[in-house]
Order: structure tokens, then sequence, then C-alpha cells
């Protein structure tokens, strides 16, 4: 029987076609921002005095240097007490925005009517205007411009049932609440007032798979997963979707 004598040969992996991938990679993560970006599932963020301010942070600076991006932070409310101590650990930690979000008419336009308004901001230590994440007070969206802003406003608050006020004062579409207070009774207390369905204590975009189908069948539900507690319950006549990680405290 005849053999074959000619053998296959590995395929050989230039340089080229690593430096083809990594640009594919960098593309399909660099979406382009849209010329007039609308907001996709913003999240409020809640801080009270008894959260973990560190992990708070952490969570928010992302959204800072991605205003844009789906799921970022659009509000942020803080409790009076730790409010000035919150600000402070965020603003030395910003960092030069990409040019993607910097030069983008929106945040250009924002910057502008900022300045309008005479409002009072936190930008990043020793970076140039224009080049930093912003925080506002005492704004709402509306009055910055139509659809994503790319800054976050802050309000801030002394008791649960103020924060629950404030958390209706700018009609975004949340599409979650990221609530950080390590003791659950009093997190439990804002959950009624809040204006999402979904609520993640200690937590920031927690996967939902494990209870999202209690939930779509309005059906009541707790259980363990990932080391997560979740809830579908109703509060205040309204389904809701509660998260926190295993091991939080219940107290007030």
């Amino acid at each position: 029987m005849a053999s074959n004598s000619t053998q296959s040969q590995p395929s050989r992996i230039t340089s080229d076609m690593v430096n083809q991938l990594q640009q594919t990679a960098q593309e399909a993560k660099l979406a382009p921002i849209p010329s007039a970006p609308q907001w996709r599932s913003p999240q409020l963020m809640v801080v009270f005095e008894d959260g973990d301010l560190h992990s708070a942070r952490h969570q928010l600076l992302q959204s800072l240097q991605n205003p844009f991006d789906e799921g970022s932070v659009a509000t942020l409310l803080l409790q009076e007490s730790i409010a000035d101590q919150f600000v402070g650990l965020v603003a030395q930690d910003l960092r030069p925005l990409s040019p993607a979000v910097s030069k983008h008419p929106s945040y250009s336009s924002t910057l502008a009517k900022i300045e309008q308004l005479k409002a009072k901001t936190v930008q990043g230590v020793s970076l140039k205007a224009g080049e930093s994440p912003v925080l506002v007070y005492d704004c709402v969206h509306s009055y910055l411009g139509n659809g994503a802003t790319g800054v976050v406003t802050v309000h801030t608050f002394r008791t649960a049932k103020e924060a629950g006020e404030l958390a209706k004062r700018d009609p975004l579409p949340y599409g979650q609440v990221s609530l950080w207070n390590e003791k659950l009774g009093c997190a439990y207390e804002l959950i009624a007032r809040l204006p999402s369905d979904i609520v993640a204590i200690n937590s920031f975009n927690p996967d939902l798979d494990p209870i999202r189908e209690s939930f779509a069948a309005d059906r009541n539900d707790v259980l363990l997963a990932k080391n997560y507690h979740y809830e579908s319950l109703v509060v205040s006549g309204k389904r809701r979707i509660i998260v926190f990680p295993v091991g939080t405290i219940f107290g007030n």
C-alpha cells in the first residue's frame, strides 16, 4: 500500500496574526459612543455612613470614567455625615477621560451648561478642565442636557426617608439601584421608596439569573446562590428583586 509521504505542517502563528486579533478585540470593546447618547439602564447609587465606602467608591469610579456605558451610575445619593469623605476618596483616584468621552459633543455641552448654572462640581485632583470626570451637586440631569450627560449628579441626605424623596427627584429610567449599608434593617426601610424594581445591597451589577425566573413569573421566592442572597417579593404593591452578599448583617 502506497503511503502518503506528504505530512501536514502545523500552522505557524505570526506577529501579524496576533496584532490582528488584538486590534479586533480592542475594536469590539471600544464601541463608538452615539452622537446623541441616550440613557441605557442608568443606575442610582445610595451610600450610607454604615456602608463600605471603599467598595462603593471602586464601583463608582468605573462609571465616572465611562459615563456613557450601559449600567453606569448616573445619580449618587450620599448620607450627609460621610459625603465630604467619600467624594474626597473618589476625587483622588479620578483619571483623565478617554478622548471618546472628553471630546464628545454631549459631554462638552454638559460642561457648558454646568458653567452657565454655576453649579458646584468636584473633579479629579490635578486634572485639567475638560479632561476630568465630573460630579455635579444638586442638579438633575434634565437641567444639564437631553439624554445621557456624561456626568454624575450628587445629592446629600440625612435620613432614609430623605434619600427616598431624593431618589425620585430625577425621573431617569433607572435599571437598578446599588445601595450601600451594612445594616440591612435600614436598607430595607428604603426599598419601598426606590424607583427601580432591582435593588442590589452592598453589591453592584450582581448576576440576576438565579432569581430572574421567579421575578418574571410574579412569584415570591428566596434562595442562596453564588454566595448571594436573592429575593423576589412584593414591596408596597410592586414586585422587586433584592440581592445582597451572604454574610451581610441584618441590623438597625
